[in-house]
């Protein structure tokens, strides 16, 4: 038989070890396979994931429009800086191309 003292101990784990599972689940393992795992009830996982997407819509309804201001700024400077980049890549292609051109005259002289 069981101990009845051994069954009403509850195990405590902590932040980090939480976090670490709830990735697990929301990378797409199954609660089942991490339960049996890590020896974690099911709905154990499941609560710990229900808290964490709790205090997350929590927390970005809190500076809701602070993270999307800076998101539309960082989406601009990635833009402005996407068309530089594309910008350098066409001056360097018809440079190749120059050098490239006087390399083979010169070869055939």
């Amino acid at each position: 038989m069981k101990d009845p003292k051994r069954a009403k101990t509850r195990r405590s784990y902590d932040a980090d070890f939480k976090q670490e599972v709830i990735r697990m689940l929301v990378s797409g393992r199954s609660a089942r396979e991490t339960s049996e795992a890590f020896g974690i009830a099911e709905n154990v996982l499941y609560r710990w994931r229900r808290m964490a997407t709790k205090k997350t819509k929590s927390n970005s309804g809190e500076s809701g429009n602070d993270k999307a201001a800076k998101l539309a700024a960082e989406v601009a400077k990635l833009r402005a800086e996407n068309e530089r980049l594309k910008t350098d890549r066409e001056i360097l292609k018809k440079a190749l191309g120059l050098l490239s051109q006087s390399d083979s005259g010169t070869s055939m002289s």
